[in-house]
């Protein structure tokens, strides 16, 4: 709980939309060390919250003084956040590049044009780098906050995250050995697979592969498909059509496939199903 006598300096939203109500989870913000100088020195309050983080002080000045004085004395111009991940399926889950390691850089000054003057959604660059325990770095700039107070605004910054969309391949392996006709994937959903085509795994077992194709569904952290196995066979001259797996299991986001035989790498997602 921050203290009435705080005033807020900024609040930064991040959210997601793997995530039910699109609120983002695992990320563990911090400032950086010259920014943690400064809160020490001056009785910064960063606070984290379910939707993020925010800094506050309880300076009895205007903000914009305070912000100017502490440039004078300080020669810092903005302050500086990162944040790393507790899931180790965030790469995985995020619209990111697939097959780079990199941090992504926010600035207060980088933003999506909007009608609306708050929240403002910050643009975002990805930098390749080694660092892979950083997610993104966000720096705020002094200048920038002054100007939002002057227009009687508290800066609320929006930091939007795309959950990754895949190719989905359902991969059938008759263990049964009974007889499946002709198998076929349906739902109530105009979502359609192309197959079955036979192919055989890296254990050399033989499966039937039903896939989306070119068409790419996003990853969720709450099913949102339901899609059946169908089996048509026929009996006496007659099609008798049975569901053989009702409600197909949606991606574990761990377990993807990446083509780079193309221009834009492809992520497959893979769901091996046993009848």
């Amino acid at each position: 709980m921050i203290r009435s006598s705080f005033q807020t300096i900024f609040n930064i939203e991040v959210t997601h939309t793997y995530y039910e109500n699109n609120i983002c989870k695992g990320l563990v913000y911090k400032p950086t060390k010259e920014t943690q100088i400064i809160i020490n020195k001056f009785f910064f309050k960063p606070r984290i919250t379910d939707t993020g983080f925010g800094l506050y002080t309880d300076t009895k000045r205007s903000i914009a003084f305070f912000l100017n004085y502490l440039t004078e004395v300080t020669g810092e111009t903005s302050f500086h956040f990162e944040a790393n991940t507790l899931n180790p399926q965030f790469y995985q889950i995020t619209d990111l590049p697939i097959n780079k390691i990199g941090v992504i850089i926010y600035k207060s000054n980088w933003v999506i044009p909007s009608s609306k003057a708050a929240p403002i959604v910050l643009k975002s660059n990805f930098i390749p780098t080694k660092e892979a325990n950083v997610v993104f770095k966000v720096s705020i700039e002094f200048k920038d906050i002054i100007s939002q107070f002057e227009n009687n605004i508290t800066p609320l910054y929006q930091i939007k995250f795309k959950a990754r969309a895949t190719q989905w391949n359902y991969l059938v392996m008759n263990r049964s050995r009974q007889n499946l006709g002709s198998l076929s994937i349906e739902s109530k959903s105009n979502i359609k697979f192309k197959g079955p085509v036979e192919v055989n795994l890296q254990n050399g077992e033989k499966a039937q592969r039903f896939t989306t194709d070119k068409e790419l569904l996003k990853l969720t952290e709450i099913p949102k498909y339901s899609f059946d196995l169908i089996s048509l066979t026929k009996k006496n001259g007659l099609d008798r059509t049975k569901i053989i797996f009702k409600g197909l299991p949606n991606p574990n986001p761990s377990v993807i496939e990446v083509n780079t035989n193309q221009l834009a790498p492809l992520v497959a997602s893979l769901m091996y199903i046993y009848v």
